[in-house]
């Protein structure tokens, strides 16, 4: 017989701890909002990125204007007519503000000052830009108009400034 009954018991083992994958539901279905959330982010960021790819390069091609002009291989003039043809270019084709196209002289002068928020453009150094840069006497002030410019070019944005101008040509 035996003498103690308990000792026929096996010894007590811990359950085994949960391992760490698979992982839970819960945690698939966050996971997979966090890379739906990062591939939707991304693609927001993508499109304006490829948006402003027109602004981008009217900068650019205003930056090589200047220098062509502080290397001497361009007058003042021509830097203003190939700047004005730049921004034409930019507002009229690349964002699609078609009614730009006729304009010219104070409506051009006007919706400069409307998108860059001044009247720097109407009452300025940004005169030029208008029929002034036709005048038999006409001179710029290269450093004033691209200072100008630059303001000009990061107020631009491509849906707010199509959207700015319509409102402003209702009123």
């Amino acid at each position: 017989m035996q003498d103690n009954p308990l000792q026929q018991l096996r010894d007590v083992h811990a359950p085994l701890a949960p391992e760490w994958w698979p992982p839970a539901p819960g945690w698939w279905l966050l996971a997979i909002a966090i890379v739906t959330t990062l591939v939707f982010i991304g693609r927001l960021l993508w499109r304006a990125h490829r948006a402003r790819r027109p602004i981008r390069s009217a900068e650019t091609m205003i930056r090589a204007l200047r220098d062509s002009h502080d290397q001497g291989r361009i007058d003042s003039l021509q830097y203003v007519h190939q700047s004005n043809e730049i921004l034409k270019r930019l507002l009229v084709n690349a964002l699609g503000i078609r009614h730009l196209g006729a304009t010219s002289d104070e409506q051009w002068l006007t919706a400069l000052d409307t998108i860059s928020n001044g009247q720097e453009f109407s009452a300025g150094c940004g005169q030029i830009l208008g029929t002034q840069r036709f005048s038999p006497g006409a001179s710029a002030e290269v450093a004033a108009l691209d200072q100008l410019l630059q303001k000009l070019l990061t107020h631009v944005h491509p849906t707010r400034t199509p959207l700015l101008l319509a409102e402003s040509s209702n009123d």
